[in-house]
């Protein structure tokens, strides 16, 4: 690994993305055995990915601010929210929407951690090493999100989603630990950007995309698609239970972590030698192709 610190970043990318994907195996089957309902489990996806789409707000905030101690802040605010469902679990609280809410919060502050966590990379290795450096962090991310998910089913069936939430409240304290660690000499911050010049860059953005008539297209394409491809979410936890329980979600969970890795990597490198029209048509054709025979095959 390049140095001290950067080891540092990884380890807590690794056991921290490891936190988080405990947590939403454990919340999804959890609210799936208290509401036997697949409304209430698409709710909780969307808790759980929502706090994505709005990460573009919260760009100016971690400019100003120093990186290192925003990410121990975020991961902490995680750890509260996982004893908070601890608690709840504990003494059989059965209001899923206060599930859902926690969850959504605890997502909100893990979604955060990624973006401070490229913005501390250019702070702690050299320019030459950059590409090295987010090849790793990329495996931390993904290579603790496939073995986790799998993980996470295995352990549900073991030792109950009370006693994989209280591992996951370990994982939370690990990360806190390393990132505390790292040491770092931030450059002062630069207080000179007003609030709403950095929204209105953000505003641009949409200008374009609504006065372009093919990028309207794509986006409106890619909203629809991207709608119904995170349906799947749902569906992949009711399948785990048609198979026979928990570990049959974590294993499902984990192909798509699998499959999501090797589609970035094996087949966008055959696909970046064709045309970006062809290589769109024909990504779009397999996904449509090989969700048609995941549902054929359910039985």
């Amino acid at each position: 690994m390049i140095n001290a610190n950067f080891r540092k970043l990884v380890l807590g990318r690794a056991v921290g993305n490891a936190g988080d994907s405990i947590y939403m195996i454990a919340m999804n089957w959890f609210i799936l055995q208290l509401t036997n309902s697949a409304l209430w489990i698409g709710i909780m996806n969307v808790a759980i990915v929502l706090p994505g789409v709005l990460l573009f707000l919260f760009g100016d905030s971690i400019d100003r601010h120093s990186k290192r101690r925003l990410l121990v802040a975020v991961e902490f605010s995680q750890l509260v929210i996982v004893v908070i469902l601890i608690g709840l679990v504990a003494l059989h609280i059965k209001l899923p929407g206060i599930y859902v809410g926690l969850v959504f919060v605890a997502a909100l502050f893990g979604s955060l951690a990624y973006p401070i966590q490229d913005t501390l990379v250019p702070l702690l290795v050299e320019p030459d090493q950059l590409v090295q450096a987010q090849a790793d962090m990329s495996i931390a991310y993904k290579g603790t999100d496939y073995v986790f998910n799998a993980l996470s089913g295995f352990l549900i069936s073991l030792c109950s989603v009370l006693g994989v939430l209280i591992m996951d409240a370990a994982t939370f304290v690990v990360t806190v630990a390393t990132f505390r660690r790292i040491k770092l000499a931030e450059p002062r911050q630069q207080h000179t950007r007003e609030k709403s010049l950095y929204l209105n860059q953000i505003l641009v953005g949409f200008k374009i995309i609504s006065t372009d008539p093919l990028l309207r297209l794509l986006t409106f394409a890619s909203v629809v698609m991207n709608f119904f491809f995170g349906g799947l979410n749902t569906y992949v936890v009711l399948f785990g239970r048609h198979f026979g329980g928990s570990i049959y979600y974590g294993i499902l969970e984990s192909m798509s972590a699998v499959g999501i890795l090797l589609g970035m990597t094996v087949v966008y490198r055959q696909l970046k030698k064709l045309t970006v029209r062809q290589s769109y048509l024909i990504g779009n054709f397999g996904r449509a192709l090989f969700m048609i025979l995941t549902v054929v095959s359910y039985n």
